[in-house]
């Protein structure tokens, strides 16, 4: 298997200082998830909370998960988490009452959300697919030695990623394993699909690019100094969040690191884009919403967030990035 290995950019942009910080959970964030205006949020405090993405007011508090929550995913007027309490819960979005509770054998690592399916990763090795409106499970995946720590739906493929170091390529309607990608040489805790690549972040500190249908690992991305525990993307921009406190906007094509976020104060655990605000969660318990300008001289600001801060000193401050970078 070959890779281009892209080193660390010197020239890449810090930016410092430019969030809007949500405060509540009382213990690490593990998953943040955004739809329409609202931050879904999933904490080892054993709570979900619902954020107003523009004021950032918090909305709802959901109870009745017993241990940490890993994974909060947004279907519709439904959240699903899932926790270490063993189960699947699903909760109306406008309410937040809890509508069902699925009973599971293991910890819930990951849950995705494709159709009527329930996609989970789990503490036992395997992968579940459940139905969520019927209650039952569909099958169970087994092949990896080690916790499945996220998975994703692409098309009719299941990607999973493991503590086993590797990512699993599955078929949804057979359950058959059809690829396993090697390389990383650390757990494998966060993966992300974007048309015919898979993104994945490791705690060996690297993001790969593969292509889904090869397996071969196209670019290594290279620059965060601990862990990669969070991976997404939006258009030809990848998100990542590391256990170096940072965030960083990678090039998709180039694999170039082209900004970094400093703001948080211990490892960020999830990140989400929408529009030009990047929304974090972290083990320091709070929330950050971080306008961005993805590029010197690109003066853009999500209208939503416009009456949250200082418009003048954002756009002196972008500007004379703009000029040392020159």
């Amino acid at each position: 298997m070959s890779a281009e290995t892209d080193a660390r950019n010197l020239d890449e942009e810090i930016q410092i200082g430019k969030s809007k910080i949500l405060e509540g959970h009382t213990d690490y964030i593990y998953s943040v998830y955004v739809s329409g205006e609202l931050i879904i949020s999933g904490s080892c405090d054993k709570t979900i909370r619902i954020w107003d993405i523009n004021t950032g007011d918090c909305l709802n508090v959901l109870e009745g998960h017993t241990d940490y929550i890993y994974s909060v995913y947004v279907s519709g007027e439904l959240i699903i988490s899932g926790s270490c309490d063993r189960t699947i819960r699903i909760w109306d979005i406008n309410t937040g009452e809890c509508l069902n509770v699925f009973r599971c054998d293991t910890y819930i690592n990951s849950v995705f959300v494709s159709g009527n399916l329930i996609i989970s990763g789990s503490a036992d090795t395997t992968i579940s697919i459940l139905d969520k409106n019927t209650d039952k499970r569909l099958n169970v995946l087994e092949g990896h030695t080690d916790w499945v720590r996220s998975v994703c739906v692409s098309g009719n493929l299941i990607i999973s990623g493991s503590f086993d170091k590797t990512i699993r390529i599955w078929d949804i309607n057979t359950g058959v394993c059809l690829n396993v990608l090697g390389g990383h040489t650390n757990s494998v805790i966060s993966i992300f699909v974007k048309d015919n690549l898979i993104i994945s972040g490791s705690a060996d500190k690297t993001i790969r690019i593969w292509d889904i249908d090869s397996g071969s690992c196209l670019k290594i991305l290279e620059g965060h100094t601990n862990g990669v525990n969070s991976v997404f993307v939006k258009d030809n921009l990848i998100i990542s969040g590391s256990s170096d406190t940072t965030i960083r906007i990678w090039d998709i094509n180039s694999g170039r690191c082209i900004k970094v976020l400093k703001g948080h104060i211990d490892y960020v655990i999830s990140v989400f884009i929408k529009d030009n605000l990047i929304i974090s969660g972290s083990k320091d318990k709070t929330i950050h919403i971080t306008p961005i300008s993805l590029f010197p001289g690109e003066f853009s600001v999500f209208h939503s967030v416009m009456n949250s801060y200082d418009i003048i000193p954002y756009l002196a401050c972008e500007i004379m990035n703009y000029f040392d970078c020159k």
